[in-house]
């Protein structure tokens, strides 16, 4: 059953509640996951006493993904929401450079900055469970230059706020969002939610760019790494947007999509 509220999109299919079947359909999917903008080259299982090939004593696992720039890892624990993502610069996973998030044990993004050659630079911000920005930390070549207290911070300077800029024009997919709940509907991946343990909401965070492309997508809410991946996958795969104006000139837009995927008992 398929049912669309407001801006969140609720799939539900019957609960499957063999947990064990669950595991296995899992590492099924991640083996055969198609590619979109970045691939999985590498998976590692964890259990109690470290790395190890026995699904049944995997607790939690680690996803390695390889990017045209880049490479990615991913720490889950089986079931359950997303802890952190660190960006590569070699395959040897040893040189930061690139995004950096992490994330509360109910899948909250709490941190969000990069790394350039492993240290911190630029913007890190700090969030509460409900995605505020609670501090604002600027870096310079690993030092840290500046604090802003939230009570200070300008809309116009949060990156991740659907309100930041008054823009002349918003940025829209086709003709508006039926177009974009059309597209959603009719090329999310069903069958992620029978490969999924207990369902949830993701939150993809995404940026509009001057050409009208989906970049720097990132999870703003984690679940679980079934749908974590299907909600990425849609928003990556997305054709292009007609980009904000403002000032008579393109800019950069930030959206977030709530995508909500829910199993019957």
């Amino acid at each position: 059953m398929l049912v669309v509220i407001a801006d969140t999109f609720l799939f539900q299919l019957p609960r499957n509640k063999i947990i064990m079947r669950k595991v296995i359909i899992l590492f099924s999917f991640i083996i055969t996951i198609p590619a979109f903008s970045q691939q999985i080259v590498n998976l590692v299982l964890v259990g109690e006493k470290g790395i190890t090939e026995d699904i049944k004593e995997a607790r939690s696992f680690i996803v390695i993904k390889q990017y045209p720039d880049g490479f990615q890892r991913l720490d889950y624990n089986l079931g359950a929401p997303l802890e952190r993502v660190r960006t590569y610069s070699d395959s040897t996973l040893t040189v930061l450079n690139g995004p950096f998030y992490e994330y509360s044990f109910n899948g909250a993004l709490t941190l969000s900055g990069q790394y350039i050659n492993n240290v911190k630079e630029k913007e890190w911000y700090y969030y509460n469970d409900t995605g505020k920005i609670i501090l604002e930390q600027h870096y310079e070549h690993g030092i840290l230059v500046k604090t802003i207290n939230p009570d200070t911070l300008k809309k116009e300077k949060d990156p991740y706020n659907n309100t930041l800029q008054k823009v002349e024009v918003e940025a829209q997919y086709k003709k508006g969002d039926r177009d974009w709940k059309d597209y959603l509907v009719k090329n999310l991946d069903f069958d992620v939610i029978e490969k999924s343990v207990k369902g949830g909401k993701v939150h993809v965070g995404f940026t509009v760019n001057t050409s009208g492309k989906c970049v720097d997508v990132y999870l703003r809410r984690s679940v679980e790494f079934v749908l974590d991946e299907e909600a990425i996958r849609i928003i990556e795969n997305s054709p292009l947007w007609h980009p904000a104006v403002q000032d008579g000139k393109k800019v950069n837009a930030y959206r977030t999509q709530p995508l909500t995927f829910a199993k019957e008992d």
